[in-house]
Formats: C-alpha cells, structure tokens, sequence
C-alpha cells in the first residue's frame, strides 16, 4: 500500500499539457517595418484592421478630383501673327498681288481670285487673334467664294480685329516670284493695302524677292509670300 501511495503521489503519474512560452525574435533592423516579421494574432485582433480599412476607403471615397477648368484669357497688350501662302501659276490666268492686276502671262490658280499677298495678310491677323485660317473660315469647297475677291477677306479679317479689341501696330510682307518684276507695282500695292486694312502707309512695308532660279518659285511655276503683323490693344 505505501507504495502505491508513493506512486499515486508521483509527479509523473499525473500527464499534463505544458504551453512553451512564445518566442519574440526581434526584427532585423534593415528592414522597413512594414515588411517585418510579426507574432501571429488571435480573431480579436481582425477587427482594427478592417476597421482602419474601411475608414481608408472611405476617405478615398470622400476625396474627389476637382473639375479643372481653363483659366480666363490673358489681355494681352500686344499679339503677333505670321501668315504664309503660296499659289501655283498658271498660263492665261489674271495674276493679282494686293489687290492689283500685274500684267504677266501667268497668275495664279484658286478658287477665289489667288491674291498670295492679301490671303497670308488674311491669316498673319487671323493667328494674332488666335483664329481658324482662311481656308477653315472661307473654305475653297463654297461656292459663294469662288473667285471672289480677297480684299473680302481682309475686310472680314479686319472686322475681327477691332471686335476682339485690337488695332494694327504694323505689317512687315514679303513677297516671293522669279517674274515679273514688282518694283514699278510696288506702291500700288502698298496704297491699297493700307486702305485695305485702315493703316498708315509709315506702317506698312512690303518686300519683294526673287528665288534664284531654284524650284518652282525660281522657274516662274509658283509665287509665295510672308507677312508678319503685330496688333496692339486700343
């Protein structure tokens, strides 16, 4: 009996579960702490972390792009424009440079009546303005255009101007043709397109260049020209 009693008291007699104590290892210092180890958690622990996620989606929610809009026009004290055309040449055809027949046994093919000068004059103040080009505002596809005169355009070019409040400061122009010679026409021209536009002829300068022979323009097949304007604010 005294030895069961000593084996009933036995430590070893009686099993039990023993839980090791968990281990913290701690996180190596060269990694960012979102990407260290953490002890593993219980089903209690799953309720902050929705939570925080779903004030996260929430603010996303909350947050939305503002609509952008243009900012208002600048009133600009000056614009600048640039206008270039060019037309082919053509046997029997009337040529017309600002407004003015010059006699020559070639002019130029167009649907209106091919003015290079007045047409680039037309644009040079339509991209000051920041307008379409003469050929989106009086589209060769019209009829009503066809072969009307390009002081029309001027005129219509002009009247955008004032409206959008500006006047001419000045026009530099400068026209490209191997023939014929435009020294004994160049007055004319320049008289009429300054009453064209309303401007004073001290304004208004006009060049006149041939092409060395080179290309189309060189052998007399085609005729160019620049402008530049610059608008100042009334």
């Amino acid at each position: 009996m005294a030895s069961s009693s000593i084996f009933l008291a036995s430590p070893v007699a009686t099993k039990s579960t023993r839980i090791p104590p968990s281990v913290s290892l701690p996180p190596p210092s060269g990694l960012p702490r979102s990407l260290r180890i953490r002890p593993r958690q219980g089903p209690s622990n799953l309720r902050p972390l929705t939570v925080t996620a779903a004030l996260q989606v929430d603010k996303q929610e909350a947050v939305k792009p503002e609509s952008v809009t243009s900012p208002p026009p600048p009133s600009l004290p000056f614009r600048v424009g640039h206008g270039f055309d060019l037309h082919r040449l053509e046997p029997n055809l009337p040529l017309i440079i600002g407004g003015i027949d010059i006699p020559h046994d070639r002019g130029c093919e167009a649907h209106s009546d091919g003015d290079v000068l007045l047409h680039c004059v037309v644009d040079a103040i339509l991209g000051a303005l920041g307008l379409p080009d003469i050929g989106q505002i009086f589209p060769d596809t019209d009829p009503k255009w066809k072969g009307a005169a390009s002081s029309v355009f001027v005129r219509e070019a002009v009247k955008l101007m004032h409206e959008a409040g500006y006047e001419l400061g000045n026009l530099d122009a400068t026209l490209i043709l191997q023939r014929p010679k435009l020294s004994p026409h160049k007055e004319a021209i320049r008289a009429n397109l300054c009453d064209l536009l309303g401007a004073h002829p001290s304004v208004v300068n006009l060049k006149a260049k041939t092409h060395e022979k080179v290309d189309s323009l060189g052998e007399n097949r085609s005729i160019a020209a620049h402008t530049v304007v610059l608008l100042i604010r009334k």
